[in-house]
């Protein structure tokens, strides 16, 4: 038989403590759930900024391209459907503005107020459409410069960080029209 002072030799001279691994353990993987969790929500935020970045600039460059086909709109907003933006569901777009800037004598662009097409994800108008594509002017040395922001909204997957609301997020590009007339 092995006496009790053999076996706290064979433990290394020290009383077992019990449960302290498991009270460790629980401290640091709380800590680590969370950090993967931050890890995990951030990288599909910056998923989704990014995909709507890339959607607003293919918005802008089909409307370029387009330039005043009566149709214009319509196509370039199909565009964001088939991008990134339009087909996942960690973000969605609330709303579509395609305006007119103006060229200041400096060089910087505004945006013209009276001139807005706002657009549903789905191309339906929110509203009148004062900009129709067929009044652009796209004619070589003289092209309108046009606007493209994408409002869009990402939800929280998670919801422990910040906020369970989703947070409101808009891109836009800025672009010349290509000259249709020479």
């Amino acid at each position: 038989m092995v006496s009790h002072r053999a076996l706290l030799n064979l433990r290394g001279n020290r009383p077992r403590s019990r449960g302290q691994a498991l009270v460790e353990f629980s401290l640091v993987a709380t800590i680590l759930f969370f950090l993967m969790l931050g890890i995990l929500e951030s990288g599909l935020l910056l998923f989704v900024v990014g995909t709507a970045r890339f959607g607003a600039g293919e918005v802008a460059r089909q409307e370029s391209e387009s330039g005043n086909a009566a149709n214009a709109d319509q196509v370039s907003i199909a565009v964001l459907r088939a991008t990134a933006i339009g087909t996942t569901n960690l973000g969605s777009v609330s709303e579509v503005d395609i305006f007119r800037l103006i060229q200041q004598a400096n060089g910087t662009l505004t945006q013209d107020v009276a001139h807005i097409n706002k657009y549903t994800l789905a191309g339906t108008a929110i509203g009148a459409t004062p900009w129709p594509p067929s009044m652009r002017n796209v004619v070589n040395g003289q092209s309108d410069f046009l606007g493209v922001t994408v409002f869009y909204k990402y939800n929280w997957k998670t919801g422990v960080f910040l906020s369970t609301s989703p947070l409101s997020l808009q891109q836009t590009f800025e672009i010349r029209l290509e000259p249709q007339t020479y």
